[in-house]
C-alpha cells in the first residue's frame, strides 16, 4: 500500500497529471472561445439552464478554462486551480450524466461546439471522471514542484 500511495504522490507523476490536465482544459477552450454562439447552442441542448444565462456562460466559461489550464500547465497555484478544475468537472459530470440518463442525443460541446460534432456517449462521462480523479490527486499532492512558481519563489543562495 505504501508503494502505491508513494507513486500517486510522486512529484514526477503529479507533474505529468498537472501538465496533462492543464492541456485538456486549454484544448477544450480553444473552439469555444472562437465560436461562442455554437457553444451557447451546445449548452442550451442540455436543457438545464434558463435561456438568460446561456450566452454569458458560453462567453465566460472557456476563458476560465484557458486561464485555469494555463496556470496548471505553469504550476502556478496548483492546488487552487486543481480545486477549480475539479469543481468544473463535477458540474460537467452532472450535466453529461443527466443528459445520458434522459437519452438526449446531443454533442457534449466539450472540445468542439461545431454542428454535427460527435455525439455524447458514456465514454464522455468516463473521461470526465478520469480527469476529476487527476484533479483530486493534484489537490491532495500538488505542491508546485517542477513549476514556474517554484522557480520564481526559490531562495537564491
Amino acid at each position: 500500500m505504501t508503494s502505491r500511495s508513494s507513486l500517486l504522490s510522486h512529484p514526477v507523476f503529479i507533474l505529468c497529471l498537472r501538465v496533462a490536465l492543464g492541456l485538456v482544459f486549454i484544448l477544450a477552450s480553444i473552439d469555444k472561445i472562437q465560436n461562442p454562439d455554437e457553444f451557447a447552442k451546445a449548452i442550451a441542448n442540455y436543457r438545464l439552464l434558463p435561456y438568460e444565462f446561456i450566452h454569458g456562460i458560453a462567453i465566460v466559461l472557456p476563458w476560465i478554462e484557458v486561464v485555469t489550464g494555463s496556470l496548471l500547465l505553469l504550476g502556478i497555484w496548483t492546488r487552487a486551480n486543481a480545486l477549480l478544475t475539479s469543481a468544473m468537472l463535477l458540474v460537467f459530470i452532472f450535466a453529461i450524466g443527466q443528459a445520458l440518463w434522459r437519452h438526449l442525443d446531443i454533442s457534449c460541446g466539450c472540445f468542439t461546439a461545431a454542428p454535427g460534432a460527435d455525439k455524447m456517449t458514456r465514454w464522455t462521462l468516463y473521461w470526465d471522471i478520469i480527469w476529476l480523479s487527476w484533479g483530486i490527486l493534484l489537490l491532495l499532492f500538488g505542491r508546485d514542484v517542477y513549476s514556474l512558481f517554484q522557480i520564481l519563489t526559490k531562495k537564491r543562495t
